[in-house]
């Protein structure tokens, strides 16, 4: 960095400590958190930092993006709004189906090692050669009923935006039509696993960079915007996943289905939740309360068919981030040893991801010999598998829990009802504002002047009742978990000083009903935050410093705001989501 530019940002911090000196975040018991300084510090800089985007925005063509009025008038394209009817109890002669499939989505070129791709969420990082396998998984799955059949997808990935979610619908519906059958599909939900080490499924990268003056040019008549996502992989990935969910709604047959749980599995209830105690497989790395889902809710169907195969899908809210950025090689982590082991055992298997905003794995979790064994001798063996120890530790250890839990199940009564809903979600002036109003990334945008920027996202919110006794909720990124299951940070602690205002889910559910939440699910609008405790992300870099300490007292995380859709995205998503809860009720 040159010394001129780092004169300047030296002035600007010494002027924001000037400005803000003689403030304290500390609180007294029961008091709002007196965070003044860090704010008006924050904001000082942040309105530097916005006339730059906002400056950026105004140099993209945007004369194609509706307003919020208009999208809302017309018939949103490939959107499923659920089942018809909801009903209490199973239908009369009510009968599970379902249909597995899986399929590669990784680019040819990659495997025969002739092109590099960037990853998701290392931004810099490449992959050219292949340790593991990049898939989309897709379970299509009936009650019975009559009322429909419901489609769940995952895609090894960082995230998939809403665009493309509506696109693989579409190319879905058109290849199930091509092999000859007639869809009765009322809901595709599609998950991101949050694999970093794989190919970048959202344009997330440095590819981004040439991308925005190619996409400023597009002011020129007849140019369009491109989206940052290698585009031939997108096609890939697309008709992928398409090809996954048209088997998978192919293959239905009969059967039943199966609810379990990890808990009490390879664990001391005397010493608490999974990161306090001697198997610390989790750990929040931004609230040190609970709240969140430390157990796996697994799923097994067995077909009546005694030749054909089992299905497992499991969900967890948990970051798959074991594998050193600095590799090249392409690997889906712990979930695709989950698979490995699962397969073994002689089931299909699909992991859903959670509600895994700050909840990430820890690499040094596993503590059971018989993995740590297994592991060292594949490595004793093959010593480059040393790079990926942790994903194999975690991803085998996941799956014996799994598999000794399997002894716990209880049977789902064949009752499956869905209910989706679009929800707007402001954009703050920001990273993702700017790849909105840009057209990099694809986001279903709209002007919208009740928006500080001008802009807001359309995205979905989903309830879905598995049996009478479970519900899954889908939400459109990566969810702070608290917000769903209880313990939202306090004014005590806040950035705001406020409290949080908006029910948790879980307790308009009810305590009868086990709640679980698919996360990056049919979008990827980045990190939900709690209203009250959402800073402008420069707050991290700002306060994360000895002398930030010093001046406005212990530091509280704000990584996550960096790439989030803004200080309202939580109280939208989770207005939305807690409105269908009612309804269902």
């Amino acid at each position: 960095m040159k010394k001129s530019v780092k004169s300047v940002i030296s002035f600007i911090l010494a002027t924001v400590m000037l400005f803000s000196m003689g403030t304290s975040a500390f609180a007294a018991d029961g008091q709002p958190a007196d965070n003044t300084g860090i704010i008006i510090a924050t904001n000082l800089v942040n309105s530097l930092l916005n006339g730059v985007f906002s400056a950026l925005s105004s140099l993209f063509p945007t004369s194609s993006i509706p307003t919020a009025e208009e999208y809302f008038a017309g018939e949103s394209e490939n959107f499923y709004e659920g089942t018809e009817e909801f009903l209490k109890a199973p239908a009369d002669g009510a009968k599970w189906s379902l249909g597995f499939d899986d399929e590669s989505i990784v680019p040819e070129k990659l495997a025969n090692g002739s092109k590099k791709y960037y990853t998701g969420g290392y931004f810099t990082q490449q992959v050219d050669t292949l340790y593991d396998d990049q898939k989309v998984h897709a379970i299509a799955l009936n009650d019975g009923s009559d009322r429909g059949t419901a489609v769940f997808a995952t895609i090894d990935g960082i995230g998939v935006s809403n665009a493309d979610i509506r696109a693989i619908r579409e190319r879905a519906e058109e290849k199930i039509k091509a092999k000859g059958l007639k869809s009765d599909i009322v809901a595709i939900n599609i998950n991101a696993t949050h694999c970093h080490t794989v190919v970048d499924t959202q344009g997330m990268s440095l590819m981004l960079i040439p991308q925005i003056f190619i996409n400023i040019a597009a002011n020129i008549p007849f140019l369009k915007p491109i989206r940052s996502i290698d585009r031939g992989f997108l096609e890939t990935m697309i008709d992928g996943a398409a090809e996954a969910i048209a088997n998978a709604y192919m293959n239905m047959e009969d059967g039943s289905l199966y609810y379990f749980e990890t808990k009490g599995i390879a664990r001391d209830d005397e010493k608490g939740i999974y990161q306090n105690d001697e198997y610390s497989y989790l750990r929040n790395k931004r609230y040190d309360t609970e709240g969140y889902q430390n157990f796996f809710a697994c799923f097994k169907f067995v077909p009546d068919d005694a030749d054909s195969r089992s299905t497992v899908f499991t969900n967890i809210g948990a970051h798959p981030t074991t594998i050193d950025r600095a590799t090249s090689k392409l690997s889906a982590d712990f979930p695709a040893y989950m698979e490995k082991k699962i397969n073994e055992s002689g089931s299909n298997f699909m992991f859903i991801q959670g509600a895994q905003s700050p909840v990430s794995v820890r690499k040094d979790g596993v503590q059971t010999e018989s993995v740590l064994d297994e592991v060292a001798a594949e490595i004793e063996a093959d010593p480059s598998v040393e790079d990926y120890r942790a994903a194999k530790a975690l991803g085998y250890e996941f799956a014996r829990l799994i598999l000794e839990g399997e002894g716990n199940a209880v049977e789902v009564a064949p009752l499956l009802n869905v209910r989706m809903s679009e929800v707007k979600v402001n954009l703050d002036i920001g990273l993702l504002q700017l790849g909105a109003t840009s057209q990099l990334l694809g986001f279903t945008t709209v002007k919208d002047s009740e928006s500080q920027s001008g802009y807001s996202i359309i995205t979905e919110v989903g309830y879905i009742e598995l049996g009478t006794d479970i519900v899954m909720l889908t939400v459109p990124g990566e969810l702070v978990p608290q917000l769903v299951f209880g313990n939202v940070v306090d004014k005590t602690e806040a950035y705001l000083g406020k409290d949080w205002e908006v029910d948790c889910t879980a307790d308009i559910i009810g305590e009868d009903k086990t709640v679980l939440v698919m996360g990056l699910c049919n979008d990827a609008i980045g990190y939900i935050v709690p209203d009250n405790d959402y800073a402008p992300f420069i707050a991290d870099s700002l306060w994360n410093t000895d002398m930030g300490e010093k001046l406005w007292g212990k530091y509280h995380r704000h990584y996550e705001e960096m790439l989030s859709a803004g200080s309202t995205a939580a109280s939208s998503v989770m207005t939305a989501l807690n409105a269908l809860a009612k309804n269902a009720q």
